[in-house]
């Protein structure tokens, strides 16, 4: 159940005990769990028990008559065993029904703990954006600002609706540094919907930043603001950046990274998914050369069109035929899931490198893997970020793509031009490395 250093935090754990069966051919065995997650358990191992990494068991609990799960062992030691449920994930409901069968002095312990926490972080970031707002700008004195957005869902992990209404417009709500540069995560009010379809409410989202941080010398844009602010009739100029650049050398980064694979290192073609839009299309003009053909699949081309690059083609195509074509997959889809509409013409064995937002989910990973398609999700890493309190779902170590730009601009010297090939060569310099790692679980 441990975490590999800098991998997403996949999920809350309950660190309950409670009286588990655990099914294996032939022979049934009781122990206790030590741990549970949405998507994973580990157990307490029964003595002289020989297990098998990748094995399929069956667990039930015994006041849950009618409730069973099956997994694999991903994980054994002398005194646990870690395991992964199959295509599965526990619901809220499923958690709390075995918290239930746990004894009553494990079941305070795990209550107190969540609300003890959930208690702490909130009253955090409340007085960091009240009584303790001015000393912490003055002491950190930020250089680049991460202007980010949320849901009802992501907004409720930091304030009640009733906290809101009692701070700034803008939400301080988390501190990063990276090498000798600090910096700071905000958030409007206004949720992500609000954002998408009101561009009265990112003017305001953008005189707050400006009001707040006049001299700071990036504003990196998360996702899809860059989107909502170019709606809104903005011009994205210093200090903004829209991420683009970050994002893509993390998917350079990444294609190469594909590439070298043993089991894909002779493949010439590389597919992008959503290879028409504001990074797609650029995307596919950077893999130009890594590979000898890039095939840009977008539902808005009108027709295919071939284009020729320094002895490369680009395929412009909306005809899902031709993504059999390739075993090596970028998805820059508007959403995750929009990949079902043609995921049935990808070839078995394939790789799908995901940076969609939202991301693929699980249900739809599920289809893909019985499909043989092997989907991971692209982040980038460097060792000396760190954010905190972390995003949610997020490690504070992984660092979004459009907040890389920034960061690498950070040591730019004024006035030099910046290209594509410059970019990528300071940012790796400074040492920012892709990682494609096991999907982020809803």
């Amino acid at each position: 159940m441990g975490l590999l250093h800098g991998e997403y935090r996949r999920h809350n754990r309950t660190d309950i005990r409670t009286s588990v069966s655990l099914g294996l051919p032939g022979n049934q065995l009781n122990t206790k769990t030590l741990d549970i997650s949405e998507s994973g358990i580990a157990l307490n191992k029964p003595a002289r028990l020989n297990m098998t990494i990748g094995q399929s068991v069956s667990i039930s609990f015994p006041k849950m008559p009618f409730f069973k799960i099956s997994a694999k062992i991903v994980r054994t030691s002398d005194d646990n065993i870690g395991l992964e449920l199959n295509q599965l994930r526990l619901s809220q409901i499923d958690i709390d029904g075995i918290v239930h069968t746990a004894p009553w002095y494990e079941r305070l312990r795990y209550y107190s703990k969540r609300t003890i926490w959930k208690t702490f972080r909130r009253v955090g970031i409340f007085l960091a954006n009240t009584a303790l707002r001015r000393p912490l700008l003055s002491i950190i004195k930020p250089t680049f600002i991460f202007a980010a957005y949320g849901t009802e869902k992501d907004i409720g992990t930091y304030l009640t609706p009733r906290m809101s209404k009692m701070i700034p417009p803008l939400l301080l709500a988390g501190f990063i540094k990276n090498r000798g540069h600090k910096g700071i995560l905000v958030a409007p009010k206004f949720f992500e919907h609000e954002l998408a379809h009101d561009s009265n409410a990112v003017n305001q989202y953008l005189k707050q930043l400006e009001n707040e941080f006049p001299h700071v010398k990036t504003i990196a844009l998360v996702g899809r603001l860059p989107n909502f602010v170019m709606k809104a009739g903005h011009r994205i100029a210093p200090p903004y950046v829209d991420g683009s650049m970050g994002t893509r050398y993390m998917i350079w980064d990444i294609s190469q990274q594909m590439h070298a694979l043993p089991q894909y290192k002779n493949e010439t073609s590389i597919g992008v998914l959503g290879g028409a839009g504001r990074i797609g299309s650029l995307v596919c003009n950077d893999l130009v050369g890594e590979y000898t053909t890039v095939i840009a699949f977008d539902t808005r081309y009108e027709k295919d069109e071939i284009i020729s690059v320094s002895n490369c083609t680009i395929l412009r195509t909306r005809d899902p035929k031709h993504l059999m074509n390739t075993k090596l997959y970028i998805s820059l889809t508007h959403h995750g899931n929009a990949i079902t509409d043609f995921m049935c013409h990808l070839p078995a064995g394939a790789l799908l490198a995901d940076d969609t937002h939202p991301c693929i989910s699980f249900s739809v990973r599920n289809q893909l893997e019985n499909l043989n398609i092997e989907v991971k999700k692209i982040v980038l890493f460097h060792p000396d970020f760190l954010m905190w309190p972390r995003m949610p779902a997020w490690s504070n170590r992984a660092i979004p793509g459009c907040l890389v730009e920034a960061l690498v601009l950070l040591d730019q010297t004024e006035g030099d031009p910046i290209t594509f090939d410059s970019f990528c060569t300071q940012a790796k310099r400074i040492g920012f490395q892709g990682q494609l790692l096991k999907p982020l679980n809803e």
